[in-house]
């Protein structure tokens, strides 16, 4: 059955008689209680539904379309065309028709932009500076009207998804999602492959990609299934009036799609399990239900209700069973996979290798906790425990950064009516108990796909059963799933109990009344600018600031203990980062339930001590400080705990190496040029041996010598903060040895390179990144190296991805070391080798040079803006305090400086910087990995495709270039004859001592 798109009915939800013919009509959406923004919603006569956001406090303007098309609409033949078309549109229009326009003048004036393609929805955004927003949405409004769909784009930009799908290709996430898919109903567009690669887009004459993309877009991009967020500085007559002026033109078409979809599952084909061979050492259990999908999900909750019991970590919840079984180290529950009225409500747990032997118990487990919820689970009070704690928080909700704003509303558009569009995801509309129940009975034993992800759990190649995934080649098996449970003990069910009333939700929301604090005159002053010492002693100073800006009852806390135990060398620093899982997990039962009531904490190690952070409502904070500093004092564990929390350490170490190949290589960034600095395989040696008693003994020593910085702003006075002071060097301050915190060293390239380090990963891609440091620790320095970052980026990633395909990935993001400033430059390839990377980004920085003073007026405007915008929320503002904290600035005024730098800036003095610093062979560092490196060549030492010309290793043994690829221009090839040789780096601390030393005690 087919229906029209200008149906009332919109992705399954009335939108309140709504009119769409006639002029626009508009109503203002219910908004929070401490959200400053002014909100109008209106239909344009194309059906086009808008909501416009005025602020003028904004530190940037932003706007996301997001329309109801993904890659569910794929046709059958042509799998990854929704996303391929998503590429498309950011390569040129009639009016903007040079591709990367759109791009530059995005970055060029502050901003950013992006899109992904999703089951159901591609959702397109960007943010910039305010002053510009109109001339942006211009150029973003083309993309809906007038694309250009240049041909030569189309076959550059298809090597471009396909290097996508190439760099993904180790992500277990996407590997288990492709086995599932084979596993759907092969009617169902869930079962197909999404992303597309060379295969799925190629480009014949018989089937030209170009018209297939071109059909794809008038056929379904239609005004009516679009909805548009705008927020900018403007009044909300002037936002409609630029909006309405150039998304009008948006055609509607009548577009015709399924008013649903065949069931995910084949009749009969569940239950099932399969098991799955992942690349990292993961293990997991899930069981996935399939579910119908309507109003009802959104407005009353039902499946949230479930999950929320479900996946509940307190005393008595099944992760807690699941861990003192030894089987389990986390769980979640929630909906997943959705398309029009059908999806997947998943429970996964993940396991410990007992936990894999247990898999079978375990599910028995969860089938066991669902038929509790139905039984005693469904009552009115835990409803309506839900319903208040989302009332709270909606009426304290800060507003988001204007980018993440737009993005989500734009969604959630698609998904409430208009007047509950900013409310929708804390709506709880009514306790209804023969909802939830049914919802409850689709999560049964003859409804289930069970799969297990785990090492060595599929067979062998040769073995009976065994398979493998389409597009990533995932080993896994299918077997049968039994519907008939093993019975669980009585002594075990009694260790199950559904969740306690929370205690945590807060009662106590009244915002503080101005303080009056005795000023040096002996006058009353009511308030303090900037935070003030509550306490300074000799090994501890707490900055307090009571807030007079954000009108929330919340209150950040932030502390910072420097800690010899820790900093003292890999063994300190592993067994920190094991404690502080400890620690953890200890607190879990008693934290969680604080969590759901909007009080989060988190407690983490770094390089030479620990950082603690509570941030949320302010009643019950002091109770949850008080837990974490008694099980840090105190640090006591339980055996199976410490097996289980050490096993999960290590395998996240070993994990490490396998993540995505840049992010490998940029990590030995600070590993060469900051100490004290440990990577996950460093740190693996020193905790293999450890044992519960050496951990004891270390937890013992570890506030010996400590000193303590801490930052405590929002809603309290300055005697709780003299108190807190009193009570953090009371039971944090361990006793004093004169052991000495080591000083943190940085080390600064000098002109005595280039140097040039090999990194092997496993993965069929190379890397060749650039790391570039900054000259000096100053707030001088600092600005011109984040005005480069900003002209660069825009045109490193047009000229080296778009124009010649080296990769989808190519980037320039920054890399400071403490307050010294750096930028990396980054290309991974499926098919150029690092020797041909290392030229291009050569050459691309020999050529910037040249109009670098043209490109400086409107980043240095947009940054120097940035820098002087005020925090739009509580935790932004301590977090601009803590930053200027942790690097020396008590005065708060960072960012200020800063500021001020950056208007100093001259295109003199930017381009003199660009020779000095960017320009200069010989303060280079190099890293760099080869798929296959040629014989004899160690982990540091150099591929000889690097600088070899029309080496055979180059392009990869058996790997052609991208067809149309230009030759590496031959100014870089002269350059690369005429550069000094790079000195490749063999030994770290060698390398560290050719270098100068920046102390920070």
């Amino acid at each position: 059955m087919m229906r029209r798109t200008w149906a009332k009915v919109v992705g399954g939800l009335l939108l309140g008689g709504w009119v769409w013919a006639g002029a626009a009509q508009a109503l203002v959406p219910v908004k929070g209680e401490v959200d400053h923004r002014e909100y109008r919603h209106l239909a344009l006569e194309n059906g086009l539904r808008v909501l416009l956001i005025s602020d003028p406090q904004a530190q940037k303007a932003s706007a996301a379309l997001a329309v109801h098309i993904g890659h569910h609409q794929n046709p059958p033949k042509r799998p990854g065309l929704a996303h391929f078309l998503e590429h498309m549109l950011f390569l040129g229009t009639e009016t903007y028709p040079e591709p990367g326009a759109y791009q530059r003048y995005i970055n060029a004036h502050g901003g950013s932009h992006n899109a992904y393609t999703s089951a159901e929805y591609t959702n397109y955004y960007f943010d910039i500076d305010p002053a510009y927003l109109e001339p942006a949405l211009d150029r973003f409004a083309r993309f809906f009207t007038e694309p250009l769909f240049n041909a030569e784009y189309v076959e550059r930009e298809r090597h471009a998804v396909h290097a996508e799908f190439k760099a993904r290709l180790n992500d277990d996430a996407r590997r288990i999602q492709e086995v599932h898919r084979a596993l759907m109903n092969p009617e169902h567009p869930a079962s197909r492959f999404s992303v597309g690669n060379l295969e799925t887009l190629a480009n014949t004459e018989e089937r030209p990609l170009r018209e297939d993309v071109m059909a794809f877009y008038q056929g379904h991009y239609s005004a009516d299934l679009m909805k548009l967020v705008v927020l900018g500085h403007a009044p909300l007559d002037k936002l409609q009036k630029q909006v309405t002026e150039r998304f009008k033109a948006i055609p509607r078409r009548k577009v015709e799609l399924p008013e649903s979809y065949p069931p995910l599952f084949e009749k009969g084909q569940l239950p099932l399990r399969v098991e799955i061979e992942p690349t990292k050492e993961i293990r997991k259990l899930s069981l996935l239900f399939p579910v119908p999908v309507n109003d009802e999900l959104y407005t009353h909750k039902p499946l949230h209700y479930i999950s929320h019991l479900l996946g509940h970590e307190g005393e008595g919840s099944l992760l807690s069973l699941l861990k003192d079984l030894g089987w389990a180290e986390g769980l979640v529950a929630g909906r997943r996979q959705e398309g029009r009225h059908s999806g997947l409500f998943q429970v996964s747990v993940d396991l410990t290798e007992l936990g894999v032997r247990a898999s079978d118990q375990i599910v028995a487990l969860v089938f066991h906790t669902i038929e509790t919820l139905k039984q005693k689970g469904v009552e009115r009070w835990r409803y309506e425990e839900l319903q208040q704690m989302a009332s709270i928080d909606f009426r304290f909700q800060e507003p988001r950064s204007p980018l993440a704003t737009v993005r989500g509303l734009a969604h959630r558009m698609h998904l409430y009516q208009p007047r509950h569009v900013l409310k929708g995801d804390y709506l709880y509309a009514g306790y209804d108990a023969d909802m939830i129940k049914r919802y409850l009975d689709y999560l049964n034993s003859e409804n289930v796909l069970v799969s297990l992800v785990a090492p060595r759990v599929a067979p062998q190649e040769s073995a009976e059963g065994y398979k493998t995934s389409a597009y990533y080649q995932t080993p896994y098996r299918v077997i049968e799933q039994p519907t008939e449970q093993p019975d669980i003990k009585a002594r075990v069910q009694k260790r199950l109990s559904l969740p306690k009333p929370n205690d945590f939700i807060p009662t106590r929301l009244a915002v503080k009344e101005a303080p009056l604090l005795p000023s040096p005159g002996g006058r009353a002053s009511e308030r303090n600018e900037l935070p003030v010492l509550a306490s300074n002693q000799p090994r501890m100073k707490v900055w307090f600031q009571w807030d007079s800006t954000f009108n929330v009852p919340k209150t950040s806390m932030r502390l910072r203990l420097k800690l010899p135990a820790v900093a003292a060398g890999v063994q300190g620093a592993a067994h920190a980062e094991l404690l502080s899982m400890l620690v953890r997990d200890q607190l879990n039962e008693f934290a969680y339930p604080a969590e759901l009531a909007g009080l989060e904490f988190s407690l983490q190690p770094n390089t030479r001590g620990l950082d603690i952070e509570i941030f949320g409502y302010s009643g019950r904070q002091n109770l949850l400080l008080t837990k974490i500093v008694q099980a840090l004092r105190h640090g006591r564990f339980e055996p199976a705990r410490f097996a289980d929390q050490k096993s999960k350490l290590l395998r996240r170490w070993r994990n490490e190496v396998l993540a995505e190949p840049y992010g490998v290589l940029a990590r030995q960034i600070p590993r060469l040029h900051f100490s004290p600095y440990w990577l996950g395989a460093d740190k693996l040696e020193a905790l293999e041996g450890t044992d519960l008693k050496a951990l004891h003994a270390f937890s013992d020593t570890l506030l010996k010598d400590a000193e303590l910085e801490a930052l405590l702003y929002g809603n309290l006075y300055r005697q709780e903060a003299v108190r807190l002071a009193a009570y953090l060097e009371h039971q944090l301050l361990g006793e004093q040895t004169r052991r000495k915190l080591p000083a943190a060293n940085v080390y600064r390239l000098k002109s005595e390179g280039p140097w040039a380090h090999y990194y092997p990963v496993e993965h069929d891609d190379n890397v060749t990144l650039l790391y570039v440091q900054g000259l000096e620790s100053d707030r001088r320095d600092e600005a011109h190296m984040q005005l480069l970052q900003r002209i660069l980026r825009p045109s490193f990633f047009h000229q080296l991805r778009t124009e010649k395909q080296l990769g989808y990935i190519a980037t320039v993001f920054p890399l400071a070391l403490k307050d010294l400033p750096g930028t990396v430059m980054v290309v991974q390839s499926p098919s150029a080798g690092s020797g041909q990377l290392w030229r291009e980004i050569d050459a691309f920085l020999e050529a910037a040079e040249d109009d670098l003073a043209e490109r400086l007026a409107d980043p240095k405007e947009a940054l120097a803006r940035e820098l002087r915008e005020p925090a739009k929320t509580l935790y932004q503002q301590s977090s601009y305090y803590w930053e200027s904290l942790i690097l020396g600035n008590s005065g708060f005024d960072r960012r200020a400086q800063l500021a001020d730098r950056v208007e100093e800036v001259t295109p003199d003095s930017l381009k003199a910087y660009y020779q000095r610093v960017f320009n200069d062979p010989e303060r280079r560092l190099w890293v760099v990995s080869e798929r296959e490196p040629p014989p004899g060549k160690g982990a540091d030492q150099a591929p000889a495709s690097a600088l070899e010309e029309g080496s055979e290793a180059e392009l990869g043994e058996g790997v052609a270039a991208p067809e149309g690829e230009p030759p590496a221009p031959e100014r870089a090839e002269e350059r690369a004859r005429e550069a000094p040789e790079p000195h490749w780096i063999e030994e770290i601390p060698a390398y560290q001592k050719a270098l100068e030393t920046l102390v920070y005690p």
